[in-house]
């Protein structure tokens, strides 16, 4: 065989008593003398006091490390990596930080361990103890395995539990420190969000590329003539009146606002939007003179502004209602009569009329003024969450009614109210002794103020009510009303009743829908830096054990001197043997053990010793 070391053939083996007895005569020959080698040169990691210096630095900087960690995370730093959301991508990113953590936490470690492990057993070497206290020490560092059994050991033998808990606490530390370092970062989805513009449908406009150019003068249309027009147009589209027909809640209308309706979205949280509040201001109207006839009907006349205006007619006469009157011409303010009182917020009354046995009559005018208002809503379910400012009243003063003159010039939407609620259609509830029917318009006001029930009959007639009710309820009705011109449509075509220069067609409304933009919030799914306060904690407890634990052997010194190095670095077989020879007398200190299990040689090495000076 080529090998150095080959098997002795049987005629040359001895029995195995002769063998024993070759060994021993081998050890009483003598030791051989040792081969002439140079001295081992100094490396800057064998100095132990490098490897002092070395541990305080690394396990104070594992300390501040987690420091520095707990206030990242109370500011919320690591959040500001974000990433683009990709499945792809991000398990790429979320593997990296894994590995790149999980190889620091690894080499960081193992640096850790052979630093305090070396320290440890150099200490261990030249501290004065017993030679089983020694063993058990140094065998303890082998691992979490080995220091675990070495505490049982100690329940025999015990030579030095506090020697073999050092090394277990240190190791289980290291143990907590490698589970902690890969949680410490993940990658983690949230919600974010970004400004995006989405469109809304706001009030409606008046669209004069409808109207015949016949009937235009300049930029405006006057009102007779423009009464014409929308009369067809009013009864297609008022006939779905919501508040009428009591729907609940419409998008875009609230009590007398009527606030921009944002497309569905994908967004979140709050949207502003622009809004128009409708205000309604009445007065009393004086000089009214009034007739009734034999059939409870009327007409009168009134001078307003110094003009003389006649024939106006009251169709409905009968206890506990209000109407507006119909008159010859058309104006930009509305005139109403009531048969119930109508009081301030002081208690005080307009002027009354009693022309007959049959009641007596409050003239009431008032106009509708647009209000500017800023409302905010849903970006979810487009439902209003607050308007302001409020114009909601809560109380009025009587006094002579002011408003514009006759002659009506449209230039806007709110200027054609009177016109709109002239020809409201009408409903199938008959609301006078004369059996006319009820607009919708007329029959709205009176249920909103509480006389009239569903079906026309007065189920009540009040003592009084407030003006400031009746200028809400009329505020109500005309949001209502510019309401419905917008958000359903219109049934189209000629209509009989309506002038043959002014019918529209199919294709020209006489009110276009205002479009608006506004912005909402929109949800946004990405990828951001996470870390872990539990793992940095535990990291924390674990750091802060293992600079307490590996403290002894940082600062390692002999009565206030500082050790002086070992002649070995190591306790392993080798260095075991190489003590035993230079200490011969371990051999008159040390009982032979019989058998040489783990428990007899432990208690065979209860000796006090220093294995190095």
């Amino acid at each position: 065989m080529d090998s150095k070391f080959r098997p002795l053939p049987m005629s040359e083996l001895k029995d195995e008593d002769d063998s024993v007895d070759t060994l021993a005569n081998a050890a009483r020959t003598g030791r051989r003398q040792p081969r002439r080698q140079q001295e081992p040169s100094k490396s800057l990691l064998s100095s132990s006091k490098t490897l002092r210096l070395l541990s305080v630095i690394l396990h104070s900087t594992l300390v501040v490390l987690h420091l520095v960690l707990i206030a990242i995370w109370a500011t919320n730093l690591e959040h500001r990596l974000v990433f683009p959301f990709d499945t792809a991508r991000n398990k790429l990113i979320s593997l990296l930080i894994t590995t790149i953590s999980t190889a620091f936490g690894t080499i960081y470690a193992a640096v850790l361990v052979f630093v305090t492990q070396t320290l440890s057993m150099r200490r261990g070497m030249q501290a004065d103890q017993t030679l089983t206290a020694t063993h058990d020490h140094s065998a303890a560092w082998a691992g979490l395995g080995a220091a675990v059994s070495h505490i049982w050991y100690q329940k025999a033998v015990p030579a030095s539990l506090v020697g073999v808990l050092s090394p277990f606490l240190y190791l289980g530390n290291i143990l907590v420190f490698h589970i902690t370092t890969p949680a410490l970062f993940s990658l983690v989805t949230f919600t974010s969000t970004v400004p995006g513009p989405v469109q809304t449908q706001s009030i409606p406009a008046l669209n004069f590329t409808a109207i015949n150019p016949a009937l235009l003068n300049g930029t405006q249309v006057t009102s007779d003539e423009y009464g014409d027009f929308v009369d067809a147009y009013t009864k297609g589209a008022l006939i779905f009146l919501p508040s009428v027909l009591g729907t609940g809640t419409n998008l875009g209308l609230s009590g007398s606002t009527i606030y921009d309706v944002v497309d569905v979205n994908q967004g979140v949280g709050n949207v502003t939007v622009n809004a128009t509040g409708v205000t309604t201001t009445c007065g009393d109207l004086p000089g009214v003179e009034l007739s009734l006839d034999d059939n409870g009907s009327g007409f009168g006349n009134y001078t307003f502004n110094g003009t003389y205006y006649y024939d106006f007619d009251i169709p409905d006469t009968q206890p506990g209602i209000i109407s507006a009157i119909i008159t010859e011409g058309l104006f930009q303010y509305m005139i109403f009569y009531s048969t119930v009182p109508v009081v301030d917020s002081s208690n005080n009354r307009g002027p009354f009329l009693s022309p007959s046995e049959n009641g007596t009559f409050q003239f009431i005018a008032c106009t509708q003024t647009p209000v500017s208002q800023v409302a905010t809503v849903d970006a979810g379910s487009r439902q209003l969450l607050a308007v302001a400012p409020d114009i909601r009243k809560t109380d009025s003063t009587w006094g002579p009614y002011t408003g514009p003159n006759d002659i009506l010039k449209i230039e806007n939407v709110f200027d054609t109210f009177t016109i709109l609620y002239t020809n409201a259609p009408v409903s199938d509830i008959q609301s006078d002794q004369n059996f006319l029917p009820s607009s919708v318009a007329q029959l709205y006001l009176n249920q909103k103020l509480n006389l009239t029930a569903s079906n026309g009959t007065v189920t009540h007639t009040p003592e009084n009510m407030t003006l400031h009710d009746v200028e809400n309820a009329l505020s109500d009705l005309a949001a209502s009303i510019f309401w419905a011109l917008s958000h359903i449509p219109p049934i189209h075509g000629n209509v009989a009743g309506c002038g043959s220069s002014a019918c529209i067609d199919d294709n020209n409304d006489p009110f276009t829908v205002l479009r608006g933009n506004a912005t909402v919030t929109n949800p946004i799914t990405k990828a951001r830096l996470d870390l872990s306060i539990i793992a940095v904690s535990a990291g924390l407890a674990a750091s802060i054990a293992l600079m307490i634990i590996a403290y002894p052997t940082s600062i390692f010194t002999r009565g206030g001197v500082e050790a002086t190095e070992p002649p070995i670095d190591g306790l392993g077989v080798l260095h075991a043997i190489w003590l035993y020879r230079n200490h011969p007398e371990l051999e008159t200190l040390i009982d032979q053990a019989e058998y040489p299990s783990t428990q007899n040689l432990r208690e065979a090495g209860m000796v006090r010793v220093r294995l190095v000076e």
